[in-house]
């Protein structure tokens, strides 16, 4: 991936049209949808505002010049393009004035800068970011408040994040027979990394509990990344309540059950649902609504008939089954468990089409040459 400069985006951006300008005031509760339509219908809409005492003139504006609250203006840094977007928070690119550096900018959504929770969650995981020093967690650099925007800003990483490889068929990663499905040994190169990642959360005490593609970027220097630690909680924290907390399609049986002693063993469960959708290009369990994927999840087992029929490789197989076990007692119990016979499996692979590669190769010289007529290769003594 190429992006342009977070400047460059900045200064071709053009203004919000009403219409979208609207449509995310009405998101954000600042307009009801009856007045946002009447003041789309009326030709001037900042006009029809004003009069009709929501705003003033220089609110109008500022909305359109943050595109009603989403986007920002800081002193320190110049936003750029959006990369990604949650419930939580907004990642725009963005460039660091002081010193010109290219950053990650983490924000907040106005809507929860007033929620206490969700703004200790928040500072939480940027000072988490800024503490783990991993190559497969992503870096943070600073936490800061501006106004009511809070912020954080990360390193920016070359690459994508692998819920746009699964859609993406130009991704530019080997696929296995097309359909958004990773070639297996680098699906496995993931799990290699990411366990590596949680091994390191693990030893904080923490567990991550919304390992997914979604929150995992493939660098070409790095490997797989972690860049989203939002849930990150205490293995033994009080947060039982909160324990369902992440993608309820890759979330373990305990956690959709809402389990307070988590461990990392519901994050190895995810990671082995993140390495069933990369390999297979589908969900391992899917419904019609968030309630029937939670009681899939708590209820059923993986479909080894529906496995058998991806053609995935027996050791392939046996990784996503252990990694899924229903009963935590059956998984790898630690991510470098699991690292390790992940890695081991790879090594042997790689051993075997190196071997197999150097016997398919001509030999220097070509074929043997036969003995020549009347000559004896029997060695006579004189």
């Amino acid at each position: 991936m190429n992006p342009r400069s977070a400047g460059e985006c900045a200064r071709n951006r053009t203004v919000i049209p009403s219409t979208k300008l609207l449509a995310l005031l009405v998101h954000r509760g600042v307009v009801a949808p009856d007045v946002a339509r009447d003041a789309l219908a009326s030709g001037d809409p900042g006009s029809f505002l004003a009069k009709a005492g929501v705003c003033d003139a220089a609110q109008w504006r500022e909305w359109q010049r943050t595109e009603g609250g989403t986007r920002p203006v800081l002193r320190r840094y110049e936003l750029g393009e959006l990369l990604g977007e949650g419930g939580v928070g907004r990642v725009f690119a963005a460039r660091d004035r002081t010193d010109g550096r290219e950053v990650a900018l983490k924000v907040l959504r106005p809507e929860h800068a007033d929620d206490a929770v969700q703004a200790e969650r928040f500072v939480r995981e940027a000072r988490l970011l800024m503490e783990i020093d991993h190559a497969h967690v992503v870096k943070g650099l600073r936490v800061a408040k501006e106004g009511s925007t809070i912020f954080f800003a990360m390193e920016r990483l070359a690459g994508r994040c692998l819920q746009d490889a699964l859609a993406d068929d130009d991704f530019g990663l080997p696929v296995a027979g097309g359909g958004g499905r990773l070639d297996e040994e680098l699906a496995l190169q993931v799990v290699v990394d990411i366990a590596s990642a949680l091994q390191a959360l693990h030893e904080r005490g923490l567990v991550h509990r919304d390992v997914k593609p979604g929150n995992v970027i493939w660098s070409e220097d790095r490997g797989a990344v972690l860049i989203d630690l939002g849930f990150a909680l205490a293995s033994e924290g009080d947060g039982a309540g909160d324990t369902t907390a992440g993608t309820v399609h890759y979330i373990a049986p305990e956690q959709a059950r809402g389990e307070g002693d988590l461990d990392v063993r519901a994050d190895i469960y995810a990671l082995g649902a993140t390495l069933y959708h990369l390999t297979t290009g589908s969900l391992p369990f899917e419904g019609r609504t968030s309630e029937e994927v939670l009681a899939k999840q708590v209820l059923e087992s993986l479909s080894g008939e529906r496995i058998r029929a991806w053609n995935l490789s027996p050791q392939l197989r046996y990784f996503l089954e252990k990694m899924m076990a229903k009963d935590v007692e059956m998984r790898f119990q630690t991510p470098r468990q699991l690292q390790e016979e992940v890695q081991a499996f790879l090594a042997q692979r790689r051993h075997e089409r190196a071997l197999a590669e150097r016997s398919s190769r001509p030999r220097l010289g070509g074929r043997r040459r036969s003995t020549p007529p009347g000559r004896s290769n029997r060695r006579y003594r004189r």
